[in-house]
């Protein structure tokens, strides 16, 4: 019996210390639907061996992870779209999870206007109905992605002219 609550205890730590490398990997391919789960392996795997992290989409263009760290990730999806994952600790936990991934997409269609979607989910990648309670922080933090993503997107426009 004090072995059972020992390994329960164990899980549960293992569950909250949730690291994104572990999250990206358990993400379902329907949320990244032109990366297989292949792909995001070896962005990882990549990134662990000092190389690039880039690898052919399923639309045939290339895709590139330029970030990853315990608890954010970018990947520049195409020429017009990003992506940025943050895996943020909860305030009060909800229903035992205390831990959301924040997902912003940022389309961009030239260098003046660009459009940001905010999705959040459950580590095991469970959609969220509502928006969870974050910090002012952790919400400054989502903002930030959400206009670098577009002004990133400016300079790199004006410096190929």
């Amino acid at each position: 019996m004090a072995f059972s609550f020992w390994l329960l205890a164990l899980s549960s730590a293992s569950a909250q210390d949730m690291k994104m490398r572990d999250v990206f990997r358990q993400m379902p391919d329907s949320l990244m639907p032109y990366l297989t789960h292949n792909n995001r392996l070896d962005f990882i795997d990549f990134l662990d061996s000092n190389m690039k992290a880039e690898v052919k989409n399923l639309l045939g263009g290339t895709s590139e992870m330029t970030s990853l760290a315990d608890d954010s990730l970018s990947i520049r999806m195409s020429e017009t779209s990003k992506l940025d994952l943050l895996l943020l600790p909860l305030q009060q936990p909800v229903d035992s999870m205390t831990q959301v991934v924040v997902m912003i997409e940022t389309f961009v269609v030239d260098s003046i206007y660009g459009e940001s979607q905010i999705r959040y989910y459950s580590p095991q990648w469970l959609p969220l109905q509502h928006q969870p309670m974050l910090s002012e922080e952790q919400g400054k933090r989502i903002n930030e992605h959400t206009l670098q993503n577009i002004l990133k997107r400016d300079d790199e426009v004006l410096n190929k002219r």
